[in-house]
């Protein structure tokens, strides 16, 4: 009698890898916000990165960047959501697709409930000046929920090129908002995080899942092999693909400024732009090397 397949994902790290893995992106969700808010220092970095960010602003870049940010308006984030939990479904993944649309459901409407709950001032530094409700980014959290769950739902051969779209798409949105003076950078790398960490618990789930699987159907590795394995490779990713995205922003300004001065004198840009390009390479790259298959 022929074996039947059983369809499900297959995972380098446990279903408490992934429940860490949650845990820390709450750690960095509470780190982002009292750094941001309560200390003095970087209360007012975090307006001057702002500021120097809408000084590389021009029409046309400003054009771009609005059409990029209106890919994640509700209807069409509704869209893309939709491609995503099709795929999944097309490839006989209904955990996946389920595990997908929470994430994507929930992640964007739990940025739009905590914003007012964790409002606060912001330093205002030039003519930028954005509401108190502002963290995190619900922009940011629905560009990282789409780039993660498509590394979830992709097959393993073109996880990795998801992995580095998503990246890429992430940080473009995350500039974005940062040249029309919509957030403030730590509201960027709240909404990365947030989706992380909704991604995180799905993980789990479909971790455990698996676990429940019958004997010999699926694959399991020890989970400190897989976590070392895990972790070595997303550091060396997620530092190689943040600095490259860092290294065109900081082009960008040579391009536009031609000045060195410029970027010196401007070193919160610089820092700021390293840190979400760095985070979000980080976030992709772990999603996609636990995946196994």
């Amino acid at each position: 009698m022929p074996r039947t397949r059983v369809s499900s994902l297959r995972f380098e790290v446990s279903a408490a890898w992934a429940l860490r893995a949650a845990v820390l992106c709450v750690i960095g969700l509470a780190g982002t916000w009292v750094i941001a808010e309560l200390v003095p220092a970087t209360h007012v970095k975090d307006a001057i990165a702002l500021h120097d960010f809408t000084e590389l602003g021009r029409p046309r870049v400003d054009v771009l960047a609005s059409a990029l940010l209106a890919l994640l308006d509700p209807p069409v984030y509704a869209v893309w959501a939709g491609v995503l939990i099709a795929a999944a479904l097309a490839r006989g993944r209904r955990r996946v697709a389920l595990a997908s649309a929470v994430v994507l459901a929930l992640a964007p409407l739990s940025a739009d409930l905590l914003k007012p709950l964790l409002a606060h001032s912001h330093a205002v530094y030039g003519v930028s000046e954005i509401r108190a409700a502002s963290w995190p980014s619900g922009h940011s959290t629905a560009a990282m929920s789409l780039a993660l769950c498509a590394v979830l739902v992709c097959p393993a051969r073109l996880r990795t090129a998801a992995a580095a779209l998503g990246t890429v798409f992430a940080v473009a949105v995350g500039f974005s908002l940062l040249l029309l003076a919509w957030h403030m950078p730590s509201d960027v790398f709240g909404g990365y995080l947030l989706a992380a960490l909704w991604c995180s618990l799905a993980v789990a789930v479909l971790c455990r899942a698996e676990q429940n699987a019958p004997a010999g159907a699926l694959g399991h590795v020890g989970e400190a092999r897989g976590t070392l394995h895990v972790a070595e490779r997303v550091l060396k990713g997620a530092l190689v693909v943040g600095w490259l995205l860092a290294a065109a922003v900081v082009g960008a300004v040579f391009a536009t400024h031609r000045s060195e001065a410029f970027a010196v004198a401007h070193l919160s840009l610089v820092i700021a732009a390293v840190g979400i390009a760095t985070l979000a390479a980080l976030l992709a790259w772990t999603f996609a090397l636990a995946l196994r298959a």
